[in-house]
C-alpha cells in the first residue's frame, strides 16, 4: 500500500491551463472546434476526449497539442504569448 504522503502533488495552481484552455476553445462549442481542428466530425467519443483536453479540471494541454490548435485555428495566428497567457501588459 503506498502512504499518501509519498504521492507527489501538484504544487502551482492551474492558473496558466485555464487561461489557455479558454484561450484554445474561444467561443467555439466542442463538436464544431473538433470538425475545425481535424477537418472531419467526430464521434461522441472523439469529441468527448477532445473537449476534456481542454478543460483546465481534467487535463494541463502540452506544448504539441497547443501547438496544433494554434496552427488550425485563425483565432490565435496573430495572438501574442503574452495575450495568450492573459499576462498584463502594463506590469
Amino acid at each position: 500500500m503506498i502512504e499518501q504522503s509519498s504521492v507527489p502533488v501538484k504544487k502551482e495552481p492551474n492558473r496558466y491551463s485555464a487561461i489557455v484552455c479558454q484561450q484554445l476553445k474561444g467561443k467555439i462549442k466542442g463538436k464544431d472546434l473538433f470538425a475545425k481542428v481535424y477537418g472531419r466530425e467526430g464521434t461522441p467519443s472523439e469529441v468527448q476526449t477532445f473537449v476534456n483536453r481542454l478543460n483546465p479540471n481534467r487535463s494541463n494541454p502540452g506544448a504539441d497539442i497547443i501547438g496544433e490548435l494554434v496552427e488550425r485555428l485563425p483565432h490565435l495566428h496573430d495572438v501574442t504569448l503574452a495575450e495568450f497567457f492573459g499576462l498584463d501588459k502594463s506590469s
